[in-house]
Parts: C-alpha cells; structure tokens; sequence
C-alpha cells in the first residue's frame, strides 16, 4: 500500500471569490478587435474566452512547499511550490472550487498505473514552469479512474499554464494535457509525445504564447465542444508551435483564429481543420497527406504568410474561401482528383499574393466577385520538381518566383501588380512558357478542356454556376457571396 499525505490548509477571508467565479466566463478585451478583422464576409461567431486566471491575487492566497514523496492530495486554495520526484503515484487535486496555483519547480513524476497529474475539482488552477519538469503517465490506467481520465495531465477546472520552465510530457496511455474546460497557455516550453492526442481541451485552447514541440499518434491541438456557444475554439495568439501528427495537427470543433506566432506543421494527415478558419497573422508551415487547410464552411486569409504543402487539396473550404491579404503559397496535389484550390461556392481575392501550383484535373479558378486580378494557366505538360517559376511584366521586370516542391501542370496567381489588360511572360527553368493577357478579373490561361468535373468544376462552384461563362469547371464559383470591405492587406510582398 502507497503512503497518502493529504494536505488540507484551511484558508479565511478569500473575499471577492464570489466575484470571480461570477466571471468565469467572459468575453476577454480583445474580443471586439477580433470581430472587427474579421472580413464582413465571415461567418465566425464570437468566442468566450475564460479569462478568470488574471483576475486572481495570488498575494492574498497561502504558500506552501510541497516535496514530493508519496502521492499527495490537495484540497485548499493557496500556492504551493513543489519539487522532488514522485513514482508510481499522481499528484492529485481536488480542491472543490478554490483556486490553486502549482510551481512545478524541476517536478518529475512518472505514475505507470494512471496520470502523473489529475485535478478533479478546482476553480482556476494554474500551473507556473520552473526548471526542467517531467510527466510521464502509463500505458494502462487502474481502473479506480473514471472512463474519462485519459491524459497524463488531466484537469476537469480551467486549466492554465505559464512561467519560463520545461514540461516534458510522455503520454503512453492516450492524451499528454487534458484540459475539459478551458485550456490556456501564457508560457513556457512543452514537448509532448502522445499516443492519442498532444493538447485537448474540450471548451477551448488559448495559446498566449509558448514553444511547443509536439508529436502525436492523432491530433496535435484540438477543442471538442461542439454544443455550447461561443466554446469549442482554438485561438493562437503567438508562440512557436512545431506539429508532427498523425491526425490534425490543429483541429477545432468550431473556430480557429491564429493571429501570429510560427507554426511548423512537419507531418498531419490535414494541417489545420475547423468549421470556420481565420488566420490574421503569423508564419504557417504545412505539411500534410490529404487538405492543408479545410473548413467545413469558411476560410478568411487576412494577413501572414501561409505555405501549404498538401498531397490533397491545398486549402479545401464547404462554403466560401476569401483571401484579403497575406501571402498563400500552395504546392498542392500531383493527383487529379485534387486541387490546389477547392472550395464549394467560390474563392474569392480581395488582397495579398496568391500563388497555387498543382495538377489540373481539379484546379479551380478564383470567383468572379473578386476585387484582385488571377490567372489560372493550365501548362500542356507536367513539370517535375525543383522547377524554377518566374512570371514577368510587359516590361521584363519579375513580379513572382517560386520553386515547385512537386510536379506539376497547373499554377493559378493573383496578386497586387496584376493589371487588367497588360500582358505577362510565364517562364519555367528560364524557358519561355506562355505570354498571356489579363482579359478579366479572373482570366484563364491554356487549355482546360481535358480537366475533370466535380466541385470547383461542374459541381457548386464549378464552371457552371452563376455568372460563369467560361466553360464547365473553368471557372470558379460565384454564388452571391456576403458583400463587405476587406482587411486592408499588409505592404505587399516583392519577389
């Protein structure tokens, strides 16, 4: 039998208590900013953001030190820093709804029957980083857990971690931190490796800022609530995020805002998934076997530089796509049941640099509504990989260079220099491909007779919906999209 301490601090005259669990779900400040970049054209919603954390003074709470010994329970509010090494049992919390704030000062607890740490009850709890700290849960729970424990840090309180330590987590059993409220991180390093997936939190993730290096068996991030309003989000604010995964690497069951911060997604089966995407910012790197980017109703591209490397469609949106600014480079599928570009109702370019090389069976042009000029041009051969892209103006200046990272027959580009009625000069490998005119907002460039139907071609979307004149599946969709005025784009990038 295991030795329990139970630490059980009284603590008096937690006055305004009452007032911060009045406002454990808030709209946070930055909420109306959120709203407001948002494109007229988005169907986002807003996102409640528990904010909770800020609001506590941590200098009228008790402090304890607490050197791990035997599993230990605690159940009063206060701040306890803990050290030393734990094996073969969790720290447990379970502390009602009083706040608890954890200094995991170089913690190593390695708990092979169950988590390493579980929090049954708590108001906020909040995790500060210091030194080197490791978690390490086993491959099979006792089955005193309930069904639902299922991390190697399990929180069923808002969970939130910040400080300048380490947290190593190996997730033998299924998920590395669980968080089924809110799940917030304001700091700190993570490496994670997980036999399920890295980061859930079923209300929300908020990423304030953080390095992350993940590996997973399935997702990477993800939310899950897919009932409450306003839940159910990931929203990355900053921070240096680097995913392989075996599933999504960042899936949420409603939105996903990123608005800065360097992702490098090395490995997903789809990079980043949600009902609605929005991405306002940031470095995004995308590798994936099947859609880089894919949304159940609407992408947004406002800002930031975004590369998709995607052997399926490169960003695949069930409603519409806009892109207002920002930079999108996409080196999409050599497959031609795929396309670079896919959407149901129509791409729409309002700003920014488009550029979009793939096969041609499925390529899709950009909508007739949009406000920023595009060619489609469909190659009559397929050039292999690490062939040098250059499209020059009439004068002989060149406005875009890209690498292809695969084969290809098809590019499609849209971006600020391009003027209606000028003519352009696409080169590959030096070698003069095809001199072309800007003839409208959407122009298509070579022959797209031999391409295949199905969406962005005969389908919703295709070269047969509304105001589509060009000939079946050449054009892309333009459905009567929501009016609005975009972002106004970041200064545009030169090549």
């Amino acid at each position: 039998m295991k030795n329990t301490k139970t630490i059980a601090l009284a603590i008096l005259g937690l006055s305004g208590l009452a007032g911060l669990l009045a406002l454990a779900v808030v709209l946070i400040e930055k909420a109306p900013s959120i709203e407001d970049q948002l494109p007229a054209s988005s169907t986002a919603t807003n996102i409640d953001i528990d904010n909770g954390d800020q609001k506590i003074d941590w200098s009228h709470y008790p402090k304890f030190s607490l050197d791990l010994s035997e599993e230990t329970t605690i159940t009063k509010a206060g701040v306890y820093h803990v050290t030393g090494e734990l094996e073969d049992a969790p720290l447990v919390i379970n502390a009602s709804k009083d706040d608890i704030r954890l200094i995991l000062d170089n913690v190593t607890i390695k708990n092979s029957t169950g988590p390493a740490v579980v929090c049954y009850s708590a108001g906020d709890l909040v995790v500060e980083l210091k030194g080197e700290s490791i978690l390490r849960d086993g491959n099979k729970y006792d089955a005193s857990y309930d069904d639902d424990v299922k991390g190697a840090f399990y929180s069923k309180s808002d969970l939130t971690f910040e400080g300048s330590g380490t947290l190593t987590i190996t997730a033998n059993y299924q998920d590395g931190i669980v968080g089924k409220d809110d799940l917030k991180f304001n700091g700190g390093s993570f490496v994670i490796t997980a036999a399920d997936d890295a980061i859930r939190g079923k209300d929300s993730v908020y990423i304030v800022n953080g390095d992350f290096n993940i590996t997973s068996r399935s997702d990477g991030i993800k939310s899950t609530n897919e009932i409450d309003a306003g839940k159910g989000f990931v929203l990355i604010e900053n921070g240096h995020i680097k995913i392989a995964a075996g599933d999504d690497a960042i899936h949420a069951e409603k939105e996903l805002y990123i608005y800065n911060g360097n992702i490098d997604i090395t490995k997903s089966y789809e990079g980043l998934e949600a009902n609605n995407i929005t991405i306002n910012g940031g470095e995004i790197k995308i590798a994936s076997s099947d859609d880089g980017i894919n949304a159940q109703n609407t992408i947004n591209i406002n800002s930031g530089n975004t590369y998709v490397n995607a052997s399926g469609d490169g960003i695949d949106s069930n409603g519409y796509a806009y892109i207002n600014g920002g930079t999108l480079t996409i080196d999409g599928p050599t497959n031609n049941g795929n396309g670079a570009l896919d959407s149901e109702n129509g791409i729409i370019i309002k700003g920014g640099t488009v550029v979009a090389v793939g096969s041609s069976g499925m390529a899709e042009s950009p909508a007739n509504s949009s406000t920023q000029y595009s060619a489609n041009i469909f190659l009559d051969s397929t050039y292999p990989a690490d062939s040098k892209i250059k499209i020059k103006d009439s004068d002989g200046n060149t406005i875009l260079r890209h690498t292809s990272a695969k084969t290809f027959s098809n590019i499609t580009v849209s971006m600020a220099e391009f003027v209606l009625g000028e003519t352009y000069i696409l080169y590959i490998d030096d070698e003069k491909i095809e001199s072309f005119t800007l003839s409208n907002v959407a122009t298509i460039v070579g022959n797209a007779n031999n391409r295949f139907g199905g969406p962005g071609g005969m389908g919703p979307g295709g070269g047969m919906g509304p105001n589509n004149d060009m000939g079946p599946g050449m054009q892309g969709g333009d459905m009567a999209p929501p009016d609005g005025e975009p972002i106004a784009p970041p200064n545009d990038q030169r090549f």
